[in-house]
């Protein structure tokens, strides 16, 4: 088998005007740099449909459930050019497995990870803006003691240059686990925005493609594509499992609504293509398998404000 290297402030002294002309500000620069959604909370599931292995002449499947919660805390530095977020969330993971190399206890695994994101916004001038995003994470079943193998380090810095009001284009790379060990990626960042159609992504991890339907801008609909992957150190019945890495490729039709001023719904399905995994053992070396497309779905609501 090949082997692979795996993977204080006093509130009387912050009045709350002053809060809010702190917060649009964050807003005002955060979308001059990017126009992806900045969102200050939210929460989602998803839930990957039964697939089944291919090669195999067993009915064995693989299913998957996902639940994920994050905040984020933006501050405006004293530069007026720079924006610094700092974030924190949780990710569970619920994967069925029906497959002989990946023998647990159960054949539920429960997948969990908490992460920390820095993120910083420099606006260099009024054409070239800056992304640094760096995401400590630790991904673990939680079964055995943690150790060094439990962590993972993934960020992305991209810089990007504004061409015309409607259109942005940018580059730079990121180190993600996406497809499902750690790795360099390269990416292209490209933004266009015109009267109600806009275009987001970060290729080739991510693209969005919206229409704004309702004249008050509050519903979104269009089509969506991402790349979504994780690395988990966990712990086997024989001790023989060290990690699990998947990865997969989601294409399908997205849509969100503004609930309130700041509550946003949205909801992204599909099909869920490329479903690749890879079981890490104890001298490193690597199984790989994969399984047919299925089906997919994606529900969350966020605190984010509307666009303008």
């Amino acid at each position: 088998m090949a082997k692979k290297v795996t993977m204080q402030y006093s509130y009387k002294k912050f009045p709350l005007h002053k809060a809010s002309i702190t917060f649009l500000f964050v807003l005002a620069l955060y979308n001059t740099m990017n126009a992806q959604d900045f969102k200050l909370a939210g929460i989602k599931y998803a839930n990957y449909q039964k697939s089944q292995i291919k090669n195999d002449s067993e009915t064995q499947k693989i299913l998957f459930q996902e639940f994920g919660a994050f905040i984020n805390f933006p501050k405006r530095l004293k530069n007026n050019k720079s924006v610094l977020v700092n974030g924190f969330g949780y990710g569970f993971v619920e994967a069925s497995f029906d497959n002989d190399l990946v023998q647990f206890r159960e054949s539920d695994k429960k997948l969990q990870q908490f992460y920390y994101q820095l993120m910083l916004l420099h606006q260099l001038n009024e054409e070239w803006n800056i992304v640094l995003n760096l995401n400590p994470t630790l991904a673990s079943d939680f079964e055995a003691k943690l150790s060094a193998d439990d962590f993972i380090f993934q960020g992305v810095v991209v810089a990007t240059r504004k061409l015309s009001s409607s259109f942005k284009l940018g580059g730079g790379l990121a180190y993600s686990a996406r497809l499902g060990s750690p790795r360099l990626i390269p990416v292209v960042n490209l933004q266009y925005k015109k009267t109600r159609y806009e275009i987001n992504a970060l290729l080739p991890i991510k693209a969005k493609y919206t229409y704004s339907l309702l004249p008050s801008d509050k519903l979104d609909f269009g089509l969506k594509y991402n790349l979504n992957g994780a690395n988990f150190n966990v712990y086997s019945i024989d001790n023989n499992i060290d990690k699990i890495n998947y990865s997969r490729a989601n294409f399908g039709v997205v849509a969100q609504y503004q609930l309130t001023n700041m509550l946003r719904l949205e909801a992204f399905g599909g099909l869920s293509a490329g479903r690749t995994y890879s079981i890490i053992d104890s001298d490193n070396t690597t199984y790989d398998f994969d399984s047919e497309s299925a089906p997919f779905f994606n529900i969350g609501i966020a605190l984010a404000p509307p666009k303008r």
